[in-house]
């Protein structure tokens, strides 16, 4: 049980990705079980939350990240360029993988991935593991000791990668269930992803086979979908009756709303409907599809279809773990200037969205978990300007566009305070 408190600064929280409230001067009251009673501005507090312990932030306070696509074991191969996806997968991912059938090499990765996404203001995250069954085990030990929300799930390759890296589709998906039992939902705060890395290392055996998993254990699925060109013709060649990429997964039983596919850049009006009719979402990655010359995401097309779509890392194609740069690099891949209550959305509530927790996380709203972080931002603005005179937009302007400057301090989870990054003092709040 948590202590309730109340913490008293400037708050802003999405309502969709064209709405935001904002509270200059704001106030917000944690209960007994983590979740929010209460958020608003101060001078409307009710009088019956008063006497609970009081904190005041000079910064801002924001709802926890949501990253819905990373790779854990990839930390390390940040900014290693090549010259394609697979090339890349190649020379730098593969071989780095291979290390994780060492305990000692997956405990420390494990712990400083995690570290690193409390660091970075991500509270919850969809994440990749390696191939290794042992090593996923310790991720999720990892995960669970840091108190964060983890959909986690071990990789699955049966075909078209490093021979160390090949398991029989027998022997991944019976891997695969004995994890399941062990972690989905051992905790409120940690689930399981069934986990086909793509279409070109599975097949249909293994396709098919994490299909029926995912269906009996009511776990997500999460795998990459149109990322680059090479990829796209290697899995036309791999899987000829397919009409196209999305095609496969549909045919082994993959697409459900619980379906999180990477990038899907190079998609068409056919693949969206399908997306859209079984409910899927995707992970739009956009510092890692500059990096690998992927291409721009199709943002209007997604909209059109009606897919809904949130913002991942990418690490380690994507170079850092920084959802404020991730939204940062959004407008950046679109070539034009997004107004930032959309990036900010995608990174927060439409991240929950993609994930079918909008009615848990994802936004500072009473009833909801308080997960919730502590943004200490360059406090110089335009015109002389103090924090508290800020629209609503110019507060997320300044968030998504700063990004360089922005530093997370004070993290929790279900109102238990996770770090104390940034050394923030507690202080004394008077009544209101």
């Amino acid at each position: 049980m948590i202590t309730p408190f109340r913490l008293h600064a400037a708050l802003l929280t999405p309502l969709s990705n064209e709405r935001m409230a904002w509270h200059p001067h704001g106030a917000l009251v944690v209960d007994e079980r983590g979740s929010i009673a209460w958020r608003g501005d101060e001078a409307a507090l009710p009088e019956t939350f008063l006497p609970l312990p009081a904190m005041r932030s000079p910064h801002v306070l924001l709802p926890g990240l949501i990253d819905v696509h990373v790779h854990l074991p990839q930390l390390d191969c940040r900014g290693k360029f090549g010259a394609s996806l697979l090339e890349w997968l190649d020379r730098f991912i593969y071989p780095e993988e291979m290390r994780f059938a060492d305990e000692a090499v997956a405990r420390d990765v494990a712990r400083r991935f995690h570290a690193a996404l409390i660091a970075a203001g991500t509270t919850t995250a969809m994440v990749y593991g390696t191939v290794h069954e042992r090593a996923t085990d310790i991720a999720f030990e990892e995960a669970e000791r840091a108190g964060l929300r983890i959909i986690l799930g071990k990789v699955l390759m049966d075909r078209e990668a490093p021979e160390e890296l090949l398991e029989s589709a027998i022997d991944g998906l019976s891997a695969t269930e004995r994890l399941i039992e062990r972690w989905h939902r051992k905790t409120p705060r940690l689930w399981y992803a069934v986990t086909p890395r793509f279409a070109l290392s599975c097949t249909t055996q293994m396709l098919t086979g994490a299909a029926v998993l995912a269906k009996r254990h009511d776990t997500y699925v999460q795998t990459h979908c149109n990322e680059s060109g090479g990829e796209i013709a290697r899995v036309a060649e791999l899987f000829p009756e397919a009409a196209h990429y999305t095609g496969v997964y549909e045919a082994a039983g993959l697409l459900t709303p619980r379906t999180v596919l990477g990038h899907n850049i190079h998609t068409d009006d056919e693949q969206l409907a399908m997306l859209r009719a079984h409910g899927c979402a995707v992970a739009h990655c956009p510092d890692s599809n500059l990096f690998l010359g992927s291409g721009r995401f199709p943002i209007e097309m997604h909209e059109h279809h009606g897919v809904h779509f949130a913002l991942g890392s990418d690490v380690g194609a994507g170079t850092t773990l920084s959802m404020f740069h991730i939204m940062h690099a959004m407008s950046h891949v679109q070539a034009r200037s997004l107004h930032p209550f959309e990036p900010l959305y995608r990174a927060t509530l439409g991240g929950a969205a993609a994930l079918g927790l909008e009615d848990s996380i994802g936004s500072l709203d009473a009833g909801k978990e308080a997960d919730m972080i502590e943004v200490e931002i360059e406090q110089s603005f335009c015109r002389g300007k103090r924090l508290q005179d800020l629209s609503a937009q110019e507060i997320a302007s300044v968030l998504v566009y700063r990004s360089a400057n922005q530093r997370v301090g004070r993290v929790w989870v279900g109102g238990e305070k996770i770090s104390e990054r940034g050394g923030t003092e507690d202080v004394p709040t008077p009544s209101v």
